[in-house]
């Protein structure tokens, strides 16, 4: 029988601590400055290929926390609520498998941008097939019915020093 070397464990902590430290120190992207207007709230600097390659990182802390209300002395879960007070970059909020046949819908309650831009992106198997933004019309939704294939569904948000709100279904 071969005994174990301690220095193998060691070598194994030494590589885990120096990428745990690399994934910590790799910098943030700076804040970028809102220059299409208070009342545009789209991406302008932030690409396509940077939302799809999920590489561009993020700044700025996002909060979550189980929406709920009241009816008749009953706490009712409203969903998820996500915000944040100034967030730039791009952020995988959810992914998960979907099988041919599915319908996806997406229902953004209360989504409110105070400032800066803000997007919530639809991604299927690395496209984006779909964004869901802020309009007088109602609640911000998407759909798109019966998908073709099984593949991987992603939400996405993107901003721009973005001060954002929104709520989602808890079902996810």
């Amino acid at each position: 029988m071969k005994k174990n070397n301690p220095l193998w464990g060691f070598l194994i902590a030494a590589v885990i601590i120096v990428f745990g430290v690399w994934g910590l120190l790799r910098p943030a992207p700076d804040h970028i400055e809102d220059t299409n207007g208070s009342e545009d709230h789209s991406i302008a600097c932030i690409s396509e290929e940077d939302i799809v390659s999920l590489k561009y990182g993020s700044r700025g802390a996002i909060t979550q926390k189980e929406s709920h209300f009241s009816v008749a002395g009953l706490e009712i879960s409203d969903g998820i609520r996500y915000s944040s007070k100034k967030f730039t970059g791009v952020y995988l909020l959810h992914t998960v498998t979907l099988f041919k046949g599915s319908d996806i819908f997406v229902q953004l309650s209360d989504l409110t941008i105070n400032s800066g831009n803000f997007a919530f992106y639809i991604l299927f198997d690395d496209k984006i097939i779909g964004e869901v933004t802020a309009n007088e019309q109602g609640v911000p939704e998407f759909l798109y019915a019966n998908i073709e294939k099984t593949g991987t569904l992603s939400y996405v948000i993107v901003g721009e020093s973005a001060d954002f709100a929104f709520t989602v279904p808890t079902e996810w």
